[in-house]
């Protein structure tokens, strides 16, 4: 299209009126049915991604408690301050971070948050109530069992009415256990869109639990896939995978009976790469890409997303979104998208930028690198530009750096990593290729274009301008970084509370 003619397109375009973001657990790459040629039956999801726009090369963190800060600050990781998965310590989102639900609130929405939080709950003001969201269903922490809703030792389902619903307010509901949390957050989704005035618009952060460890699901929805795979866990990770996608098409359904469906802008995103080898694996796979959740590699970090609205221009409904986009873009898009514009301090300094524009005109995106950061396990950093090139500044970008097998319907799938597709450049047709390691300075470089897998490093010898402005690069980004969130010294060590139904997850450090 004409720039000219696309810029005036999107001035006279109509906006979403309702935002729906929906978050899944762990999600690889390679496990929706568009994805996998409909090994995993995922109708709805499906659905709107045939109509919406994939979003090709868009990145996420390694772990899921950065890529959810990036989501609801529109800030990185070297910015935020968390870098790896919030454990039980005394530590969360900076109470200074602007939400996505501060600024939507702002501008006529009502925010719901629903599922898993996992920014921090060790005082209340670290809570979803008091970060924009005026009603809370899920969970503080993570791992938490299925049916149980346990996790560290305690009770961790807190369901919170209003905004600022603290002591006194959360409710825990301990009747609940032993029904599947997949289905109780799809239920709250549909309750509160069946319940929304429609004098505000609705901005509701759906964040899933699935398909988060540990392994489980209801037996009718792993029965359909008794026959065509063979492996069990991916069976049941089948199981938990088709109970989303119900899911999701129960709230869509709703969405569709209150005539809110075609104003409401939906966005679909993992939190990082599936964990195929390490980090708690379920079942996953992240072909054709290499390495697990937790990592730097491709696996780890390139995630599944895709953006659906009505009322998406013909010329680009369907297709694909080949600029980079990252987690942290979603806040400015989201705002740009329903007909906003961003103050001058009305957040932390953003990382993210808008890609409203140039999705809804495929145009190039004005995201120019993404910086990866770091691993769980502090390999990196690492930065890929444009056109493709990319950095890790250390000998590996962490774990195994293994290669999950292709996933097709009807065959012996397996989830589990194949010895011999781990040693053969299969993708390629390079058969027999040595994979070469990290140069004398622990540096590695790829070209992703034409060697998406990271198969074969090029050699930064030969490629020292490349090196030379990857590294100015990650010098500019790591100029402004800020240390890692530790635990506030004041609190006490983590340990669950108690109350007469049992102990519980919740603040463990008000008042201190």
């Amino acid at each position: 299209m004409n720039p000219v003619l696309a810029i005036a397109a999107v001035a006279t375009a109509p906006s979403p009126q309702h935002v729906l973001t929906v978050v899944i657990d762990d999600l690889g790459y390679d496990d929706l049915g568009f994805r996998n040629n409909g090994q995993i039956l995922t109708p709805n999801f499906n659905q709107l991604h045939a109509y919406g726009v994939d979003l090709a090369r868009y990145y996420v963190q390694p772990s899921c408690s950065p890529t959810r800060a990036a989501i609801l600050t529109g800030r990185k990781p070297l910015h935020t301050g968390i870098n790896f998965w919030l454990p039980n310590i005394a530590a969360g989102l900076a109470l200074n971070e602007v939400t996505l639900a501060d600024v939507l609130n702002k501008r006529n929405f009502t925010s719901h948050a629903v599922g898993k939080w996992h920014l921090g709950f060790h005082k209340t003001a670290y809570t979803p109530t008091f970060r924009g969201f005026s009603s809370f269903y899920g969970y503080y922490e993570g791992s938490e069992d299925y049916f149980s809703h346990e996790t560290s030792g305690g009770f961790d389902f807190h369901d919170e009415p209003r905004m600022f619903c603290g002591p006194g307010c959360t409710q825990r509901p301990w009747h609940l256990q032993g029904q599947y949390s997949t289905n109780l957050f799809a239920a709250r989704a549909v309750d509160i869109v069946n319940e929304h005035s429609l004098d505000t618009n609705l901005f509701m952060y759906l964040a899933f639990q699935g398909v988060h460890f540990p392994r489980q699901a209801p037996q009718n929805y792993v029965e359909p896939y008794t026959t065509t795979i063979s492996d069990p866990h991916r069976r049941t990770f089948a199981g938990m995978i088709a109970a989303l996608d119900e899911g999701l098409g129960n709230v869509t359904a709703a969405l569709k009976a209150r005539g809110m469906f075609d104003s409401t802008l939906i966005i679909v995103t993992t939190d990082n790469g599936g964990p195929t080898t390490e980090c708690s694996t379920t079942g996953q796979s992240n072909w054709p890409f290499r390495g697990s959740k937790c990592s730097l590699w491709e696996g780890g970090t390139r995630g599944t997303a895709f953006v659906y609205w009505a009322g998406l221009p013909p010329s680009v409904r369907g297709g694909t979104f080949y600029g980079l986009a990252h987690a942290a873009d979603l806040l400015p898009t989201i705002v740009i998208a329903v007909g906003g514009r961003l103050w001058p301090n009305e957040t932390r300094p953003l990382d993210g930028v808008s890609l409203w524009t140039s999705l809804i005109s495929n145009n190039t995106s004005p995201r120019t690198s993404v910086y990866y950061g770091i691993s769980q396990s502090h390999e990196g950093p690492a930065v890929r530009d444009a056109d493709g090139f990319k950095l890790i500044a250390s000998g590996s970008g962490g774990g195994k750096g293994a290669w999950s097998p292709q996933q097709l319907p009807n065959a012996s799938s397996s989830c589990k990593v194949n010895d011999t597709y781990n040693q053969l450049s299969l993708i390629e047709g390079g058969a027999g290729k040595s994979l070469v390691g990290a140069d004398s300075e622990g540096l590695l470089l790829y070209y992703l274009p034409s060697d998406a897998s990271e198969r074969s490093p090029l050699d930064p010898a030969k490629n020292a301008d490349v090196v030379a402005r990857l590294q100015e690069l990650i010098e500019s980004y790591d100029k402004t970084k800020v240390p890692q969130v530790t635990g506030d010294p004041a609190c006490p060590t983590f340990t669950p509370l108690d109350s007469k139904e049992g102990k519980w997850i919740g603040p463990w450090c008000d008042g201190v």
